[in-house]
């Protein structure tokens, strides 16, 4: 998938791979108790493991899978492509919200200054996964009480509430005692990546909210919907957490079914 047994075609990052290989980590552990080498994976084994997950997850496991067999049979490591006919449409699923109980001392969870930071930025302030792996110390406005995320097609402007600003500067205490000599940038960094200057994982981020029972994803989509029902202006929406338009549209017609419409796709 780096492109080495294959000119002139796209190089897959490395971030991508890691990712593939946790959504895949599951249906590659049961194959290894019945098969000895890829070749033996069949169109139903793929089906099979795609359909056991729903929603987004499936959606995931099939982009991961289809591109791993293209590229093991680019490398003609196998002579038959097994996913040729797998489709990869997403299923959008509308946001949902969560019980009430299960938010309340989501902060408590953990006494960990990077877990509370990251569980504060995406329970008040949505910030995605992909926004909290690249924030840059840079990024850190303290004086301001603000975080800039930098993102391909502009700049999202934070504004820290107490909560999150006294976590964020309890992080960057610990931070700097911990590894006071590190040359990483990025604001959150780990004991792997204190000495590089890579971004922690994507697993790392995702797994602050497993010890509370949660996802990452459905605590973000809760607190745009819990924005959404105060109001039913999509720009504003746009301008507190940094989404598309469409995507406020699709919080706002959840939030509001009365306005009636279709969902935007």
């Amino acid at each position: 998938m780096r492109g080495a047994s294959r000119p002139h075609h796209r190089v897959t990052d490395y971030a991508t791979m890691h990712r593939y290989l946790i959504y895949l980590a599951t249906p590659l552990a049961d194959r290894t108790t019945r098969y000895t080498t890829l070749r033996q994976v069949t169109e139903a084994d793929v089906t099979a493991a795609v359909t056991a997950v729903k929603g987004p997850r499936a959606h995931e496991r099939a982009v991961a899978i289809r591109s791993l067999f293209r590229a093991l049979k680019h490398a003609k490591l196998v002579f038959v492509d097994p996913t040729r006919g797998l489709r990869t449409t997403r299923q959008e699923l509308l946001p949902t919200t969560l019980a009430p109980d299960r938010l309340a001392g989501l902060l408590e969870t953990s006494p960990n200054p990077a877990t509370r930071l990251v569980l504060a930025l995406v329970a008040l302030h949505a910030t995605s996964g992909t926004d909290l792996r690249n924030l840059d110390l840079s990024d850190v406005l303290l004086t301001r009480r603000q975080l800039l995320i930098r993102r391909p097609h502009g700049r999202h402007v934070v504004h820290l509430d107490d909560t999150t600003a006294a976590l964020l500067h309890a992080w960057l205490r610990y931070r700097h005692q911990r590894w006071p000599r590190t040359v990483n940038s990025h604001l959150l960094v780990t004991q792997q990546t204190a000495s590089t200057t890579d971004p922690v994982c994507a697993d790392y981020v995702y797994r602050r909210f497993d010890p509370a029972g949660l996802t990452l994803r459905a605590v973000r989509a809760d607190r745009i919907l819990d924005e959404a029902r105060e109001t039913e202006d999509p720009v504003h929406l746009v301008r507190v957490f940094g989404i598309s338009i469409t995507t406020a549209m699709k919080y706002i017609h959840t939030a509001h079914p009365h306005r009636g419409g279709p969902i935007p796709p």
